[in-house]
């Protein structure tokens, strides 16, 4: 059984074609999946594209959920979260061979990407994307302001960046 959680018709329409034999029950909330998954060679599709699911909440049950693989769809390694299952994050834009591959367990045709974030610099490029000021982005992650222009450094670093506004022109942005 694959669980997927997603607002986009058609992926989820894709992914039932791409499975003929295999059930594909679509979820609204990331936080429903636990009334759900109740077997443990099941699978976890989270589409993180306009969902904004990973959060505090999101990455709580990720960590104590016993599936057979979770599968994040964003472009970016997320580093910090970890997980009893296998986690996986992988682009929309992976070819279909290589689903179906990742799917079936065979995992030959994962790369991991390129992009790696931690938790807390996925919350940033967030906090910014939804422009807030940094006082604001301070108090609501309960950090220093050394420790925030630190976290941008590293996040225009990796991101190969001049300047952190910047980061609108990324394909990256629908994400958070």
């Amino acid at each position: 059984m694959i669980f997927m959680v997603t607002k986009d018709a058609f992926l989820f329409q894709g992914v039932t074609h791409l499975l003929k034999n295999e059930r594909v029950m679509k979820i609204e909330k990331i936080s429903d999946i636990n009334h759900h998954v109740t077997d443990s060679s099941s699978k976890v599709i989270i589409d993180a594209y306009h969902n904004n699911v990973i959060d505090d909440a999101a990455v709580s049950i990720l960590q104590t959920l016993e599936v057979g693989g979770i599968i994040v769809l964003a472009p970016f390694h997320i580093s910090k979260i970890k997980s009893r299952s296998a986690l996986f994050f992988v682009s929309r834009k992976m070819p279909g061979a290589n689903w179906l591959s990742l799917l079936t367990d065979n995992h030959t045709a994962y790369r991991k990407p390129k992009i790696g974030f931690s938790h807390n610099q996925f919350k940033i490029v967030s906090h910014f994307l939804n422009q807030e000021d940094t006082d604001d982005i301070t108090s609501a992650l309960n950090i220093s302001e050394q420790t925030l222009r630190s976290q941008k450094f590293n996040i225009m670093f990796k991101l190969k960046l001049r300047r952190m506004s910047d980061i609108v022109t990324l394909n990256i942005s629908p994400y958070f």
